[in-house]
């Protein structure tokens, strides 16, 4: 018996230098204090202009968007655990952990 494996999907673009250009980018502006909303703002400017037909100029906007994209993914992945850890305590604090109704609504999630 084999076991079939299979490639994980990358981009098409990903190994473009102009793609890889607009990725650390967005990584280098937002590791130098831009926040997450300005990055948006910054991307969403950048998809207003009209193509110029050039795939670099597109490939950079492209390897922007998707680095802004994971950042922002990854902000609400950090943002929803905050909020259950801190749901957890509230509910340690006021003693509704133990209770039959707040079992039944966690093992939901």
């Amino acid at each position: 018996m084999t076991v079939q494996t299979f490639t994980p999907p990358t981009s098409p673009f990903a190994r473009d230098p102009f793609y890889a250009m607009g990725a650390a980018d967005a990584y280098d502006e937002h590791h130098a204090g831009l926040g997450i909303h300005d990055l948006l703002r910054r991307a969403d400017e950048m998809l207003d202009i009209p193509s110029t037909g050039r795939d670099s100029v597109d490939l950079y906007v492209c390897g922007y968007g998707n680095a802004v994209r994971g950042l922002l993914d990854s902000h609400i992945a950090q943002i929803n655990a905050q909020a259950d850890v801190a749901q957890t305590w509230l509910a340690r604090k006021q003693g509704r952990e133990t209770s039959t109704l707040h079992q039944r609504h966690h093992a939901h999630r």
